[in-house]
């Protein structure tokens, strides 16, 4: 190399290090020294009502392998399904298992663990949900940190404070931090405070929250106090829910479903519907409720069928809920005794729509009514002032993925396949006031807690007029005009609604809603 070149390339190694020197020496300068703070403070018009301030904001964010606290480990000595199966059983048991488990996560209508961080305007970042605590237990509360800092607090060294309050819990650290002082460990409210923001992060990243009162379900509000900020950390507080899970057998219909009827006198009707079942589905079990009067019963003889005999005239769901106690299988089918299976009824399609979807009850078509497949609520008011107006423009709502012809909607007709677990959680109410007719009150419990859908290509049979007996039917029956004011009277009063407009079926004044 020539001593040309060895002059040039010392020249542009040293223009390169004063060049980095100058400049990481502005860097600083710009940041921390207050007479710039103020000349760019001041060279900057501010709003009337606001004022400028220089602000520090950390850019590099400290994450620290802080060890989670595990559960337990289940320690047991008691029995096990291992004490009963080989292992091929066990194996198919247990992957049987795992895919009912997942049916039930599928169709909980609780809200997803979603850990949502909040970063605004605030400098405080935390969590705004999915704090989850077991009763009595402890959980970190990662996520919290102050993002920026008033750079004259910085530079003045002022002491920096954070302050935590709890109503249902109390504060542990998981760790100490040099140079920073913790008032309040192991109580409901800990101050926090150092010169540092580094160093204040860092002892934000241990503080361990401890429920101290029991409670199955219920929210403790974690309140976060800096520099005149405050945030609210919710902090779930949850026992455990264990599943119920349904024993498939051997994985046919008839394992999976049961169907429950409810019938007062229409024998001729019954048989019919018995008979369709036999026909399309056999060895599905049935389970029929019946509380005709002792001179009119007849006892039903077919297999597969458990016919419970109830007080006379208890009542329509009444019926429905002795039905729903029998069943044994993770689906039932409820069907009216003049209801009956079509060749062109798919019962299947049914089934596998629970299995794949997160819907909880679906429903099918009467023939020759297939208008009315379906409706929906109009929903307004609020609080004590909530009004329910049936719609059937629009009848559903968005078309369900995989089942071409089904649809999201709010009242079904009265033939449906439910799962069984979360039918059970609402039942059916067996006041007075519905015993001699009822239909659309199982959906309106149902609004907001289950999800419902109805097929407009799945067709039933549907004939009211039965045998020789249909007249005597008709004189227990029909609702009278005291039998529909005590309806409406019940209906309003147990759902708290200051107004309906429901087409319940059997009126005798029917109101149509408008669109």
């Amino acid at each position: 190399m020539s001593r040309d070149q060895r002059s040039r390339l010392f020249r542009s190694a040293l223009l390169f290090f004063v060049g980095c020197f100058c400049g990481n020496y502005w860097f600083k300068f710009n940041l921390t020294a207050d007479s710039v703070a103020k000349r760019e403070a001041g060279s900057i018009q501010a709003p009337p009502g606001y004022e400028v301030k220089t602000i520090l904001r950390s850019l590099r964010r400290e994450h620290e392998d802080i060890p989670t606290e595990k559960e337990t480990l289940c320690k047991c000595g008691g029995q096990r399904p291992s004490h009963y199966l080989s292992p091929w059983q066990l194996a198919n048991k247990q992957k049987e298992q795992a895919e009912s488990l997942e049916r039930f996560e599928r169709r909980r209508i609780d809200l997803k663990d979603v850990y949502n961080q909040v970063e605004g305007s605030s400098p405080i970042s935390y969590p705004a949900h999915g704090v989850y605590c077991r009763p009595r237990r402890k959980v970190r509360l990662n996520g919290v940190r102050i993002d920026w800092f008033d750079a004259s607090v910085v530079q003045g060294q002022t002491q920096l404070t954070v302050q935590l309050n709890a109503e249902k819990g109390v504060f542990d650290l998981a760790s100490s931090v040099d140079y920073v002082a913790a008032e309040g460990e192991g109580t409901a409210q800990l101050t926090i405070r150092t010169t540092n923001p580094s160093l204040l992060n860092r002892q934000l990243l241990y503080i361990v929250y401890r429920n101290t009162l029991y409670d199955a379900n219920t929210f403790d509000l974690v309140r976060l106090q800096y520099a005149g900020f405050t945030a609210t950390i919710p902090v779930h507080i949850q026992q455990v829910q264990l599943p119920w899970l349904y024993d498939q057998k051997g994985g046919k219909f008839q394992d999976r479903v049961t169907v429950v009827v409810k019938t007062f006198y229409r024998y001729s009707n019954l048989k019919r519907l018995i008979a369709s079942i036999h026909e399309y589905y056999p060895g599905t079990r049935m389970v029929i409720a019946d509380d005709t009067p002792s001179k009119l019963f007849t006892s039903v003889q077919a297999p597969n069928v458990d016919q419970f005999r109830m007080p006379e005239n208890i009542g329509y769901f009444a019926g429905r809920n002795l039905g729903l106690s029998q069943v044994s299988t993770e689906y039932f089918l409820y069907t009216d005794d003049d209801h009956y299976i079509r060749n062109d009824t798919r019962l299947h399609m049914f089934m596998s729509l629970l299995d794949k979807t997160n819907f909880h009850l679906v429903s099918a078509t009467y023939e020759k009514r297939e208008s009315k497949f379906s409706s929906t609520l109009e929903v307004t008011g609020e609080n004590n002032h909530i009004c329910l107006l049936q719609r059937y423009e629009p009848n559903h709502f968005h078309e369900i993925p995989g089942f071409p012809g089904c649809y999201a909607n709010e009242i079904c007709q009265n033939f449906f396949m439910a799962s069984t677990n979360e039918v059970k959680s609402i039942g059916f109410d067996p006041d007075q006031a519905l015993a001699r007719i009822g239909h659309e009150e199982i959906f309106l419990s149902a609004l907001g807690r289950l999800r419902t859908a109805a097929c407009r290509n799945n067709v039933i049979g549907h004939n009211r007029k039965g045998g020789p007996e249909f007249k005597d039917y008709g004189k227990f029956r029909n609702p009278g005009e005291k039998s529909e004011a005590l309806r409406f009277k019940y209906n309003l009063f147990k759902h708290n609604l200051a107004c309906t407009q429901i087409d319940w079926g059997m009126n005798t004044t029917k109101t149509k809603t408008k669109k």
